[in-house]
């Protein structure tokens, strides 16, 4: 649960940073940002458009080849992976709480 919560408030933190980048991010974190996105999406509906303008946020201007590519990766996988386990261990209501904070972050 801590580490959920730790991990979307950094993720808050850092998807400003990310969407100003031309891919400088690590293949692991882009990961990490997607798989948190995705799974704020599914436990938080109601937000989900939300939680998808976010994740766009990240590769935008990028070429869609780069990204790909990047998706395709080991350590994008490993990530992505990993992050949606630690994400569903804890309870739902914190997850919703820590979701909604990465929303309220500045784009």
């Amino acid at each position: 649960m801590k580490l959920e919560k730790a991990l979307c408030l950094g993720l808050a933190l850092l998807i400003p940073e990310l969407a100003l980048a031309k891919l400088p991010f690590s293949n692991e974190l882009f990961g990490k940002v997607e798989a948190t996105m995705d799974f704020c999406t599914q436990i938080d509906p109601p937000k989900a458009e939300k939680y998808q303008e976010k994740k766009k946020l990240i590769v935008k201007g990028l070429p869609d080849n780069e990204v790909a590519e990047a998706r395709a990766t080991e350590e994008y996988k490993t990530a992505y992976h990993s992050t949606t386990e630690e994400a569903a261990k804890g309870p739902k209501d914190e997850a919703v709480k820590s979701c909604s904070a990465a929303l309220e972050s500045k784009n």
